[in-house]
């Protein structure tokens, strides 16, 4: 046995009823303790409840407190475009931990409101100002109003969408209809379902749309345009076919070959654009007839030449220039089956002595950047974009954005003498002309910038339009500063001049006193293609040929590779010149 148990006897162990009894006596010995300790445990429990009510009790004051000031200053708002802060108001920034929640509930209830169409824009942009006073709330209430400023665009877009349904303009119906965004949940699902309607129905107007870009060679903005219907329509085959559109148009553009035969250069006078008062009498009719052609001739005229596959180039590519500021031929890179043409429109000035003879008055920029015309006749304005070059060229290269080269239109031969575009921009007005010079000088900025943007370039055709080949040298730098001093700041620079009447000078003084003032291109006429550099091997010459009613009415055989004068003549244009 272990030594540990030697002493341990089991008779020394109480019996039952003593052992009972010395428990009891155990027991109760201890319940003072026992009591104490429980009553120290009570008390410290109801001191943690109570402090724990106090605290509740004071936070949930606290943070009435933040949403009582934060409703008031809520509905305070509604009441005024510009309110004051309280000091109460004041003080939500200096608590903000504490009363950002009761705040934000307050602008999220505002923007909610107006969201469900139950509160107006301007009380919901109301409290979001007032709010914003709250150093903490401004950025919360900036992206707020954001927000809702996208959504009142869209919901002005909503009505402009009905009247540009009414009126036929469903492109533009159909962008209004788009404008509508996802957060505005009263009107997003019916504006959503319109749209896609109107999509379905004008496919080709979409196209057309996509071909501006591509006639400007903008292709992000044409990549950028669908992208816009994409993102809520992003699963139609028909969105994806004009993407896969727009990527051959940049390979078409892109893809390059040396093109090595000879360069075209056409050009025109502005149209007879009423052939009808142009040819009811012969001295209207002897104004216009040899030198210009109708809007009926010039269509028919480069439907051929895009049958053809000639494509419009810029006349400023065809030369490098040099770092002595001479030029040299470029080696011409065009799309491959395609040959170049180069455009040009003599006397873009509407001439004040010639109105009411048949040609439009001036050129004015519509509410979307596109030039048009406008003609005051017999007391009625008239506004047309099927009488001149310019809205027709824009919609020809928009129907066939292959004609144009890189957004290549045509240049545009400018004097000055009366001014530029039907504005009387000139310094000495002609037979007492009384205008605003400074006005008329703004809007023919106007129309330059507008048919800059559409792919047009400029150039001189002298200030005066006289034979310059007849002139002294002092005429020709006295003309040439005119035009630069009036003319160039409407149009900028540019390196080209054009001889009025093709009365050319291809070296000497004056062709080195216009090279001097930057001039590297310059134009005459002739009936063959020509280009080739001038004398003084640093600037270059290109004749052009005329389509004008002259060529129509005796040049038709060498004119037949380009088109037949027969198959262009308008009806209304006499085949006998009785008027002479």
């Amino acid at each position: 046995m272990n030594d540990n148990y030697s002493d341990f006897n089991i008779n020394n162990l109480p019996d039952k009823e003593s052992a009972r009894k010395i428990y009891k006596e155990q027991r109760n010995n201890n319940k003072p303790l026992i009591y104490k300790l429980l009553i120290f445990a009570g008390v410290f429990l109801l001191l943690a409840v109570l402090c724990f009510a106090g605290l509740f009790s004071a936070c949930s004051k606290t943070n009435m407190s933040y949403s009582s000031t934060a409703k008031s200053l809520y509905k305070r708002s509604m009441k005024s475009d510009e309110i004051e802060l309280t000091s109460k108001e004041k003080a939500l920034d200096s608590h903000w931990k504490d009363a950002e929640k009761a705040v934000t509930k307050y602008i999220d209830k505002g923007v909610s409101k107006y969201c469900e169409g139950d509160l107006a824009y301007k009380d919901t942009v109301n409290m979001l100002n007032a709010f914003s006073q709250l150093k903490n709330a401004k950025d919360i209430c900036e992206t707020k109003l954001a927000a809702v400023e996208k959504i009142e665009k869209g919901r002005d877009g909503l009505s402009k969408a009905k009247d540009h349904k009414i009126h036929g303009d469903y492109i533009s119906a159909i962008e209004a209809y788009m404008s509508v965004p996802k957060e505005d949940k009263l009107n997003y699902k019916e504006a959503n379902k319109k749209a896609k309607e109107l999509i379905k129905t004008n496919r080709d107007a979409i196209s057309y749309e996509i071909n501006g870009y591509l006639a400007k060679y903008d292709i992000q903005g044409a990549f950028d345009y669908v992208g816009r219907f994409t993102e809520s329509f992003g699963d139609s085959d028909f969105f994806k076919s004009e993407v896969k559109r727009i990527e051959e148009y940049e390979k078409f553009q892109t893809e390059l070959v040396t093109y090595k035969g000879s360069v075209e250069h056409v050009f025109t006078h502005c149209l007879i654009a009423f052939p009808e008062l142009c040819y009811s009498s012969p001295s209207m009719t002897a104004s216009l007839d040899e030198d210009c052609i109708t809007p009926y001739e010039f269509i028919k005229i480069f439907e051929a030449l895009y049958e053809k596959d000639y494509i419009l180039i810029d006349i400023n590519i065809l030369v490098n220039e040099q770092p002595d500021g001479s030029v040299k031929l470029a080696e011409l890179k065009i799309p491959k089956g395609k040959k170049p043409l180069v455009f040009s429109i003599d006397d873009v000035t509407y001439d004040s002595r010639k109105m009411h003879t048949g040609m439009v008055d001036k050129l004015i920029v519509d509410e979307k950047g596109m030039v048009c015309t406008y003609t005051l006749q017999d007391g009625k304005e008239i506004i047309s974009y099927e009488n001149e070059i310019f809205p027709i060229i824009n919609d020809f290269v928009r129907k066939h954005p292959d004609f144009t080269f890189q957004g290549a239109r045509g240049t545009l031969c400018h004097t000055g003498f009366d001014g530029l575009y039907g504005y009387r921009t000139q310094s000495t007005p002609l037979d007492g002309e009384n205008v605003n010079r400074e006005e008329e000088i703004e809007q023919a900025k106007k129309v330059a910038e507008a048919l800059r943007n559409e792919g047009w370039t400029f150039a001189s055709h002298s200030y005066g339009h006289s034979q310059m080949g007849d002139m002294s040298v002092n005429y020709i730098k006295e003309d040439t500063d005119n035009w630069i001093d009036e003319v160039t700041p409407i149009i900028g620079d540019t390196k080209v001049m054009v001889w009025p009447y093709g009365n050319k000078i291809r070296e000497g003084v004056a062709h080195d006193y216009l090279y001097n003032n930057g001039f590297r291109i310059f134009c005459g006429v002739g009936v063959a293609p020509f280009l080739a550099y001038e004398p003084d091997g640093k600037s270059v010459f290109m004749d052009r040929k005329s389509l004008d009613g002259f060529a129509l009415r005796n040049r038709r055989e060498k004119y037949l590779y380009l088109f037949d004068t027969e198959e262009v003549w308008d009806p209304v244009r006499p085949k006998e010149e009785t008027w002479k």
